[in-house]
């Protein structure tokens, strides 16, 4: 699996399982699969695979 553009350990599990797991706040990523926006609602339902690449973009605030 290819996160980022980096080399990650295969996951087995959903999407929303991967990002609690890797401490992301699925209420402020936004996350691409194979070129497709995986929608929030869509989080629970995704399976991951070995060969997937996500890009996962994480918002932050500030001033």
């Amino acid at each position: 699996m290819i996160v980022n553009g980096k080399p990650a350990e295969d996951f087995a599990g959903t999407l929303l399982e991967y990002l609690q797991q890797h401490g992301y706040r699925h209420d402020c990523v936004v996350v691409e699969r194979g070129g497709e926006i995986i929608t929030h609602e869509q989080f629970a339902c995704v399976q991951l695979q070995a060969d997937d690449a996500l890009n996962i973009l994480h918002f932050m605030g500030g001033g």
